[in-house]
């Protein structure tokens, strides 16, 4: 009789109050699971769209690069060598924060070139005659994707005062280092609170006065 009643209890499987610890255990495990495996997401989310950021702002900075280094550039070097005025093209100016002002020979929309940063966007803006500001009239083009704010846009000249070519000189431009900062447009908080800032020096060709 023992033996059959033990066998008829044994039959029964597990009681209520079993089953629901087991399913508020299986519960928290796959809890767990889940916000590990959306952390990992998140995670790589992150580091796909920093290293988006960093690409976008190094393509913007060889852009700024690029055209910068040709300043002071001249068709024939020699005449230009040995006119009177010498060089029309020789100032760079980066005396307004921000923002550079140069000239070269095929410059578009030129011969002079303004970059500088407006409104969260980095522009290049060509005018004929040398600005006396940096926000001369026309269109400036936008450098960059429109996926990416610039914060901070900085222009370093390294300078020297060794041997200025006029007595007016007070110093000669020989390279810039150029700085940008900047972060995603996301509506996610936490990607657009991702920045990133990135540095080139730029050897200008040529020697002639900065300002």
């Amino acid at each position: 009789m023992l033996t059959s009643n033990a066998a008829r209890r044994a039959s029964r499987g597990f009681s209520l109050v079993e089953l629901m610890v087991a399913l508020v255990a299986g519960l928290v495990v796959v809890g767990a699971v889940l916000a590990l495996v959306v952390s990992i997401m998140e995670s790589n989310r992150e580091t796909l769209q920093a290293t988006r950021l960093n690409q976008e702002l190094r393509a913007t900075l060889a852009v700024i690069a690029n055209d910068l280094r040709r300043a002071r550039s001249v068709e024939d070097p020699l005449t230009v060598a040995m006119a009177a005025g010498g060089n029309p093209y020789a100032a760079v100016s980066t005396a307004s924060a921000g923002c550079v002002v140069y000239a070269y020979d095929g410059a578009l929309n030129g011969p002079w070139h303004l970059i500088k940063l407006d409104s969260g966007a980095v522009v290049l803006q060509g005018v004929g005659t040398r600005p006396a500001s940096c926000s001369p009239t026309g269109t400036p083009v936008r450098l960059g994707s429109d996926q990416v704010q610039i914060t901070a846009l900085t222009f370093t000249p390294t300078t020297t005062t060794s041997t200025p070519p006029q007595p007016t000189d007070e110093s000669l431009v020989r390279e810039v280092t150029v700085t940008i900062t900047g972060h995603l447009v996301d509506p996610n908080t936490g990607l657009a609170g991702i920045s990133r800032t990135v540095s080139q020096t730029v050897f200008v060709r040529s020697v002639g006065v900065g300002i």
